[in-house]
């Protein structure tokens, strides 16, 4: 998972926490009223001065945002992301075990 989807999942976590609509939270940074709509849809990504600002608002460090552990949606994509890796390394386990069985 790429590191801006993982700011904004982390975004949306604990703006929503927080009880923030974007409407607010983009008021708060003195932005146009989409400001925060067009940061969690991927269309543009935020200044570190801007980035340091919203985590202050979020009342959070500024790194959380970036943390692939920062919230439960995120933990759950990186879960995801392994479960191929384990299941072809399995795989090829069980097929390496059976080619030693079969040829003895």
């Amino acid at each position: 998972m790429g590191i801006q989807k993982v700011f904004i999942e982390n975004l949306k976590f604990y703006r929503k926490q927080k009880k923030i609509s974007q409407k607010d939270l983009s008021i708060a940074l003195d932005k146009g009223f989409n400001y925060i709509n067009s940061i969690e849809c991927g269309v543009s990504f935020p200044p570190p001065a801007v980035i340091d600002e919203i985590a202050r608002l979020l009342d959070i460090d500024s790194e959380t945002l970036f943390s692939k552990k920062g919230c439960p949606q995120n933990i759950r994509n990186d879960e995801k992301s392994q479960i191929p890796q384990n299941i072809k390394d399995e795989l090829i386990s069980n097929v390496t075990k059976e080619i030693q069985r079969i040829l003895g």
